[in-house]
């Protein structure tokens, strides 16, 4: 499900970047292909308009300036004498060079209008026009003709600039930014592809985590399932005697499934946001004597020394809800009664700081390998698989981080305990 979405994701991403990319690149190459047109345009004018300059004021026209002329800007110019074309038109003669400058004397005819005639007349000043030809074979070309009227006859002018250099230059530009692009949309797809992959690595294992989540609820619920059905099920061929002890073995791991449960519920209200506190000023000091009452016969039944430490000044109060923090202390308690050998200590410590307060709740039991310090947390995680048919789920800790963190503190172990084993330490922030 996941390799899917990954690439439904990965071709969703380049997809629409790739349409954003592609469409950025058309609308800088319509307007980069624009500017280009119009700088040719301007420069054929300019050009031409330097042209004419030079025939008007010139008597003499040479050879070389007219060759220099077409070589140089790639031009084709004719020039006739009163409608007798030059000596130079018949020294520049081909076929294709002819067909170009007669289709342009027609073109000019017919569709301007423009006519030697019509500057007959020596006091008309120069007239000009310019426009772009299309030849049969799409060829295009700048074309300007004019005349200039001279004394006792007139100059006609065409000069023609074929486009194709600019085309080529256009066509070359296209092809580099669409091959840019190209690359570019291959870029977007493998930074996707890696993109997408790191954005489903926390859904991953959090399925992951949920698959072996269920797994682990599913085999603590069934142990005291089995017990229960085995349990009724001996009871209808058992004596009265015994009877009782089958009703005692139910009542137990009804009891074990009910608090499995319940723990389930808190964790799935934590996952959905469900977990409410009722926030009001606590007083730890009572809480931690409070607690440390409450679990005084269990540590009396294993021979554990449990004490309390408190500061000497008076404690600020901090903002919390006293039911759930009374609920980490007792996981913590439990774990160290649990994990701590006969004869032991148990101590509560409570500090002060300057912006918060730090509860301590350390033992004398085996401790935790460096290795196993971070995975207590996880949930169904037991570092003594023998503690596995008692009480503990493994889900203890799990509550306590997550009621920790809802207070906007922090908790964690460490192996830096006064008595030899573990140190589980809290800090919640001062009201």
């Amino acid at each position: 499900m996941l390799k899917k979405l990954h690439i439904q994701m990965t071709i969703f991403c380049t997809l629409i970047t790739g349409i954003i990319m592609v469409s950025m690149s058309v609308i800088n190459i319509l307007s980069s292909e624009r500017s280009l047109r119009e700088n040719a345009y301007i420069s054929f004018q300019n050009d031409v308009s330097s042209i004419l300059a030079s025939l008007e004021n010139q008597s003499i026209i040479s050879h070389e300036w007219l060759t220099r002329m077409e070589i140089n800007e790639q031009y084709l110019i004719s020039l006739s004498n009163n409608g007798v074309p030059l000596l130079y038109d018949t020294l520049k003669y081909s076929e294709e060079r002819s067909a170009l400058l007669a289709n342009a004397s027609r073109l000019a005819l017919s569709e301007y209008g423009f006519q030697p005639s019509d500057l007959e007349n020596k006091s008309v000043l120069t007239k000009q026009l310019s426009y772009v030809l299309h030849e049969k074979n799409k060829e295009q070309f700048y074309l300007s003709a004019a005349n200039i009227p001279k004394q006792g006859y007139y100059l006609r002018i065409q000069v023609l600039y074929p486009l194709a250099p600019l085309h080529a230059q256009i066509a070359r530009q296209r092809i580099q930014f669409f091959t840019l692009d190209f690359l570019g949309v291959i870029l977007l797809f493998i930074f996707s592809y890696f993109f997408t992959r790191q954005m489903l690595l926390p859904i991953k294992k959090n399925q992951e985590q949920q698959i072996q989540f269920v797994a682990s609820a599913s085999h603590e619920l069934r142990t005291p399932l089995t017990v229960i059905l085995s349990s009724l099920s001996a009871m209808t061929k058992a004596d009265e005697a015994n009877q009782k002890r089958f009703q005692n073995m139910i009542l137990s791991e009804g009891q074990r499934m009910s608090r499995l449960i319940n723990d389930l519920l808190t964790l799935a209200q934590v996952d959905h946001t469900n977990f409410t506190l009722q926030l009001d000023a606590v007083w730890l000091d009572t809480l931690l004597l409070d607690s440390a009452e409450k679990f005084e016969p269990l540590a009396e039944k294993k021979d554990i020394r449990l004490t309390v430490t408190l500061p000497d000044e008076i404690i600020a109060h901090c903002a919390g809800d006293a039911q759930r923090l009374a609920q980490v202390l007792a996981i913590l308690l439990d774990n160290a009664i649990s994990y701590t050998p006969t004869g032991g200590r148990i101590g509560l410590a409570l500090y002060q700081h300057h912006n918060h307060l730090e509860i301590r709740v350390a033992d004398s039991g085996p401790g935790i390998p460096d290795a196993y310090i971070k995975q207590i947390w996880n949930r169904f995680y037991r570092m003594d698989k023998s503690h596995s048919d008692r009480k503990h789920f493994g889900l203890g800790l799990p509550i306590a981080k997550e009621i920790i963190r809802s207070h906007r503190g922090n908790i964690w172990a460490s192996n830096d305990s006064e008595y030899g084993g573990a140190v589980f330490i809290i800090t919640l922030p001062l009201l």
